[in-house]
């Protein structure tokens, strides 16, 4: 075909282009010309402007799964409560919660940010947006455990040295505390470390994370984890320096089978949305029964909580089950973050000032702290909502790329 000829093929498409555009937002770009095809300038600002319209599908809110977070948060911090108060009962499996967080980790964020991700989605911009939600309230609890360090060193539990991981903490830098202790102000901040370095991993390999490597990925962590159970005789690690390789085996299969079940595409079932919340707080409360804590924590993590997501990604709790579910997994993130510093403080307080000993604390005081924890938690996650909206309205003035511009902070 001759130039001349092209170029009347090209302007007959050009017409007929031109008459549907109004029915068609994307084709808008075609209002200046053919010549945008040979202009990269122009190119280049439709490709932004492409991005700044793009409207993803509306995603699922899975308040079962909302539920089942803040049952693994309380479930820890009760965990927490046993270590500074003897004399209160304790889930023996509370230590398992953290595989669940990262299960669910992995099918939410899954469901928030496949089709970013799926429509190349900078890695800058997603880290910016955990960060923002992961940071204030994760500050907040290093801050309380700074405090409780100040504390410690006047009654003569700790030296000055206990202060200097403060400011690497803010960071997410890990230090090498006292007992190997990545974080010694916060000890459960560990397993945010894990999450955002996974999280950062999973949209760098995304273009190239099909089934087949997904599959692998488990494969290899679940043998780590394997592994690593009989050589610790549990999966009660992660939080020093010693348990790098746990933490490791955990994070990886527990946070890539949550997305595995996430593409499985779970529909809605008629079930009840306790049928997983009753499953879950059985599993974390049953003890072994001379059963090798290996065995019993492989079973839990590699089967009992994988079942359990898919039934709490596949229920929906309705009216006052709805609005439980929601609470406490609202309050879930901010009652991980700062209910060890501040157990500390209050057993600080109890022994010192009360002058009651740690064992022999009444059951009703230990309900009543973790009553409030709960309750201060809801308080604090409401704050952290404003304050990250605002945080963010003052960091979209600050960033003129509409593909940032475009991206709403998403939930943890």
């Amino acid at each position: 075909m001759t130039r001349l000829g092209t170029v009347r093929v090209f302007t007959v498409f050009y017409a007929i282009i031109s008459s549907i555009q109004k029915y068609i937002p994307y084709l808008k770009f075609l209002q200046h010309g053919p010549p945008l095809l040979f202009d990269k300038a122009r190119l280049r600002t439709f490709r932004f402007q492409f991005k700044k319209k793009v409207r993803f599908m509306p995603k699922q809110i899975f308040h079962t799964i909302d539920g089942l977070r803040g049952i693994a948060a309380m479930a820890v911090a009760t965990l927490h409560m046993r270590i500074l108060f003897p004399s209160v009962w304790y889930p023996p499996g509370g230590y398992l919660a953290v595989d669940l967080f990262f299960c669910l980790s992995g099918f939410v964020l899954a469901e928030a940010y496949s089709d970013r991700l799926d429509a190349g989605f900078s890695l800058s911009v997603f880290i910016k947006k955990r960060i923002l939600r992961l940071w204030p309230l994760y500050a907040l609890g290093l801050t309380i455990g700074a405090f409780m360090a100040v504390l410690r060193i006047i009654f003569g539990y700790d030296s000055p040295a206990s202060l200097i991981s403060f400011i690497p903490a803010l960071f997410y830098i890990p230090w090498n505390g006292p007992l190997g202790e990545l974080y010694p102000l916060n000890f459960p901040a560990w397993s945010l470390l894990y999450e955002l370095v996974v999280n950062i991993l999973m949209v760098i390999i995304w273009p190239r994370l099909d089934n087949r490597m997904l599959v692998s990925l488990i494969g290899l962590s679940g043998a780590g984890l394997v592994v690593s159970a009989f050589l610790w005789g549990s999966l009660n690690a992660g939080f020093s320096w010693a348990g790098s390789g746990v933490a490791t085996a955990r994070v990886g299969f527990s946070f890539f089978l949550g997305i595995l079940l996430w593409r499985m595409k779970p529909v809605p079932s008629h079930l009840s949305a306790w049928v997983p919340a009753c499953m879950l707080v059985v599993a974390l409360m049953v003890d072994n029964a001379g059963i090798s804590h290996a065995v019993t924590d492989l079973v839990n993590v590699m089967v009992v909580f994988p079942l359990i997501v898919w039934l709490g990604a596949i229920t929906r709790p309705s009216g006052a089950s709805l609005l439980f579910f929601e609470s406490i997994g609202a309050a879930s993130y901010a009652l991980y973050t700062v209910h060890m510093p501040i157990l500390r403080l209050l057993a600080m307080f109890i022994s010192k000032v009360m002058h009651i000993p740690l064992g022999n604390v009444p059951y009703v005081l230990c309900l009543a702290i973790l009553a409030s924890l709960l309750t201060l938690a809801w308080f604090l996650n409401r704050l952290d909502v404003i304050f990250r909206a605002r945080l963010n309205d003052f960091l979209k003035r600050g960033v003129s790329s509409p593909v940032a511009d475009s991206a709403p902070v998403l939930p943890g």
